[in-house]
């Protein structure tokens, strides 16, 4: 009798246990995907482990406490989860899904370790011809190769290294070497802000996407590393903004002026295997990729840190007068060379710059006086040493240099002055486990 009250208190105990257990699971082919990332480093500069810029200078015997200083980091928040669901057909094609996320938790200003989402997107698949909808990488001048290779997460960032956006994008191969993508997309940051969807700003108050599009050519004449091959593509976007400022009449009535202006961005990007993998095996390969572009307003595509490139909106003369809208053109791009020494050992360089067209008239219409707060051009250089334990370990050394000018000679910070132009100097130590 006792044995059998145990039996039944312990199949009583297992039914939540089961039925929690069910609930993880899902009618359609779920694989779950990412990687564990720990970094560790020194910074010869008070920027932090994720950076984009380098810190104003000292100036003048006000010093800045981030220039005086250098900083120890360590961090694991950019570890990885993601997943990807395969569901029934629909409409002749094969349809899927994925989510994927980091814990860096930075974006919205939630604390580090939350969870934060990077992508949501479905996709149906007619086999040369796919439908892609959600939040998702930028489908033109995108090429990957720094994936899993650069340590420095938000290097590069600004010089259209590729980033996240709500989208609608339909791809298709024409034939063996020329595919195309056209798509629309949203004109403001939603996922990765405060405000997300909610915002309503310039960019979103004209009421139009983004139209977006590319063509590519590509070819296994000069062999492959890994999945690529030789890729040529030219791509961009074109939009625009509505600037509005509320002028107030003799009577005192407060009423708003307006005005549009193009927001655009050109790219060309290449992936070259100057010496191909031989049999399998990369030892000895060699391959340069890399992206260049040009363009104007381009809302949330800089990447951080904010340019010194905000939309200028102002009156002429006061008063009732007409708006004025006008941004500068920005234009860089940024090149990785990759060596394999052997199959599992390989060695990256990178070099990134990015620069705006500022005049001082624009200057002193932005800020209303001069100089203008922001970064007028980047440079970013970067080598590393990447090693392959296994299949899923990677552990890597890297360094990193950052030059930044500021778009005036004497940038105010705190009512203090402050050196436009800077540098500093990183190393880290890191290490990736895919799964």
């Amino acid at each position: 009798m006792k044995k059998l009250l145990v039996i039944m208190l312990a199949l009583f105990l297992a039914v939540p246990a089961i039925s929690y257990a069910g609930s993880a699971t899902s009618r359609y082919d779920v694989t779950i995907g990412g990687y564990v990332k720990f970094d560790m480093g020194y910074n010869t500069k008070g920027v932090g482990a994720d950076f984009t810029a380098a810190p104003l200078g000292s100036y003048r015997g006000n010093q800045q406490q981030n220039d005086e200083y250098g900083n120890f980091f360590a961090a694991a928040g950019e570890t990885n989860l993601n997943f990807l669901i395969k569901g029934p057909d629909g409409w002749g094609a094969k349809t899927s899904a994925y989510i994927e996320g980091d814990f860096e938790g930075k974006w919205s200003g939630a604390t580090y370790g939350v969870f934060n989402l990077r992508h949501a997107w479905m996709k149906l698949d007619w086999g040369k011809t796919q439908l892609t909808i959600g939040q998702q990488w930028q489908a033109f001048g995108l090429v990957p190769t720094y994936g899993g290779n650069l340590l420095s997460f938000d290097l590069f960032a600004p010089m259209m290294k590729g980033t996240r956006q709500p989208q609608i994008v339909l791809n298709s191969q024409i034939n063996k070497n020329w595919a195309f993508m056209v798509g629309i997309m949203s004109p403001s940051q939603t996922l990765q802000s405060g405000g997300g969807a909610n915002v309503v700003n310039n960019y979103t108050r004209s009421s139009l996407p983004f139209g977006e599009g590319e063509i590519t050519w590509t070819s296994d004449a000069c062999g492959k590393i890994g999945p690529w091959q030789m890729l040529f593509g030219v791509g961009g976007f074109y939009g625009s903004t509505k600037d509005s400022v509320a002028v107030v009449d003799a009577a005192g009535n407060s009423r708003f002026k307006d005005d549009s202006s193009p927001t655009w961005a050109a790219m060309f990007k290449a992936y070259i295997p100057i010496i191909p993998e031989k049999k399998g095996n990369k030892a000895g390969a060699l391959a340069l990729s890399g992206t260049a572009f040009m363009g104007q307003n381009w809302s949330w595509m800089g990447g951080p840190p904010p340019f010194a490139t905000t939309n200028a909106s102002y009156t002429t003369g006061g008063g009732t007068n007409g708006l004025r809208s006008a941004s500068p053109t920005m234009y860089g791009g940024w090149g990785q060379v990759t060596f394999y020494f052997a199959d599992n050992l390989f060695v990256n360089g990178y070099w990134g710059y990015i620069t705006a067209n500022l005049s001082n008239t624009y200057k002193a219409n932005v800020s209303g006086n001069f100089p203008l707060v922001g970064a007028q051009n980047l440079q970013h250089i970067a080598a590393n040493i990447c090693y392959d334990v296994n299949p899923a370990m990677r552990v890597a050394f890297e360094w990193a240099n950052v030059y930044t000018r500021y778009a005036g000679y004497n940038v105010i910070n705190n009512g203090l002055g402050a050196d436009n132009i800077n540098s500093f100097n990183s190393f880290r130590i890191g290490a990736f486990y895919f799964f």
